[in-house]
């Protein structure tokens, strides 16, 4: 996955309608027709910002009537309709999307929509970046993810969904305000790991078996080490399971049966370790503070990290800035 510290950012505010197709193409390509009643209630938007190959961005369509025919998604395109409604067809089945639902536009697939005086928030990853994520928190190999809906399975499922599109957006979008690279890895992790959980698809179906089997203490050892060693790198279960010198199944069985967490957990807990001490050793009257701390070894969501950390050390993280 590449990641850049600094985003690419792109604000288009136009009533031109090539300008503004010119734009969306950049997050999907497709070809539009764009018609209206009124020149003066045009008002096309786009603001997104790129980080690598992972995108998150806002589109207003006020005032028009868009229709889109996209081609194939290369990557996965999610988000929800923050105002107004669309409708989408899909192998010749039309998908509503009132305000506030979420959407998967499906992957490898030609779709055609209609996007009226509404607003988007989307984000867009690889496709990889899940498959990679749900067999290390599923067990189900990567090349077997498919995604089998557009919409979220469940009313529960469609809120959570709404409630961390907007999250990550909110994080990534801000200008001056982008995260260290540690977050932003955390947060294209749980927008896929989220995906995994909310929408249709092979992770959720297939049957899969426990991995069994002897392994050896020394995978661990190797595993724990490496994690270790490089807790500041944005440590992905492959790349641990490399290092351990086994598959990712055998990994997970390894932790899991010696320590009872699977790897990223035993990472979140060592980054955890690293903040303790950077605010032990910290001098709070000298510019360190616990929010860019916390920040700067993944901990995107303060209030999470907050409760985590009195949870594993009984006081709060500020209470042991200050000694």
């Amino acid at each position: 996955m590449a990641l850049i510290a600094r985003p690419e950012r792109i604000d288009v505010r136009t009533r031109d309608r090539e300008v503004a197709a010119e734009a969306i193409n950049r997050i999907a390509a497709h070809r539009a027709r764009i018609s209206f009643s009124d020149p003066a209630g045009v008002d096309l938007r786009v603001h997104e910002s790129r980080y690598g190959d992972i995108d998150t961005a806002l589109i207003r369509f006020g005032g028009v009537r868009y229709h889109a025919d996209a081609e194939p998604m290369t990557s996965l395109l999610a988000g929800f309709v923050a105002e107004g409604a669309a409708r989408v067809v899909v192998h010749g089945e039309t998908v509503e999307l009132p305000r506030m639902q979420g959407m998967l536009f499906p992957f490898g697939t030609r779709t055609s929509g209609e996007y009226g005086d509404s607003v988007f928030v989307l984000l867009r990853l690889p496709f990889g970046v899940a498959a990679e994520v749900a067999e290390a928190t599923t067990g189900l190999p990567a090349e077997k993810l498919r995604f089998d809906g557009m919409t979220p399975v469940s009313e529960e499922s469609r809120r959570l969904w709404v409630q961390t599109a907007d999250f990550v957006w909110r994080q990534l979008s801000t200008p001056g305000a982008e995260p260290p690279p540690l977050v932003t890895d955390q947060l294209v992790r749980l927008i896929a790991s989220t995906l995994i959980a909310v929408f249709p698809n092979t992770a959720m179906t297939e049957m899969r078996s426990g991995a069994g089997g002897f392994v050896a203490p020394a995978v661990l050892r190797r595993a724990t080490t490496f994690i270790e060693q490089y807790p500041e790198s944005p440590l992905t279960v492959g790349e641990i399971a490399e290092a351990a010198g086994v598959g990712i199944r055998a990994l997970q069985t390894a932790f899991r049966r010696h320590l009872d967490v699977t790897p990223m957990t035993y990472l979140r807990q060592v980054r955890l370790d690293r903040v303790h001490r950077d605010l032990l050793a910290g001098d709070p009257h000298g510019g360190v503070t616990v929010q860019e701390t916390a920040r700067r070894w993944g901990f995107a969501n303060l209030g999470r990290f907050a409760a985590e950390y009195r949870a594993e050390y009984g006081q709060s993280p500020s209470r042991t800035l200050r000694g």
